[in-house]
């Protein structure tokens, strides 16, 4: 049985994991979150590990189904990067934010023999691909990248 792309999209997003940031925005449970993805945002951090580098850090935290995703926050405590590899797809509508819609558009689109999905734009280059068991991608915005990092500093 085949499901069509914008089902899986929605089924994806629905997942239910930790609380990150969203891409653009400052690192922290969004404003207005329910208690609960406050909390989900708490638990998440206190378990984080987190790298400094010249002009941003790096938040890593493996989700319950063991997949690892990471937040890259510049010096303004902005979310400029997403990445994210494993067994399973993160919550991307909570990881990209207000570029969801962007993904959700990409992946609707036929990609014949491809189930990869790649943006490419002055606002969101994105990567995402997988099978089953095995996802990984990135995302970032071009515009938000801290003087001195490049694509390649997002893995």
């Amino acid at each position: 049985m085949r499901f069509p792309v914008p089902v899986i999209c929605a089924l994806l997003f629905a997942q239910s994991a930790p609380a990150f940031a969203a891409l653009g925005a400052a690192a922290g449970p969004a404003a207005g979150a329910p208690p609960q993805a406050q909390a989900d945002a708490a638990r998440a951090k206190a378990s984080a590990r987190v790298t400094s580098y010249s002009g941003y850090t790096v938040s890593e935290v493996v989700e319950p189904s063991g997949t690892t995703v990471r937040e890259y926050i510049g010096a303004d405590n902005v979310v400029f990067a997403v990445s994210w590899q494993g067994p399973s797809m993160p919550n991307l509508q909570q990881l990209l934010g207000s570029y969801a819609d962007q993904y959700v558009a990409a992946a609707s689109e036929p990609h014949p023999g491809r189930r990869a999905v790649a943006i490419q734009s002055d606002q969101l280059v994105l990567r995402s691909g997988g099978h089953m068991r095995s996802f990984a991608g990135n995302a970032y915005v071009p515009s938000l990248l801290p003087q001195g990092v490049t694509p390649d500093n997002i893995r």
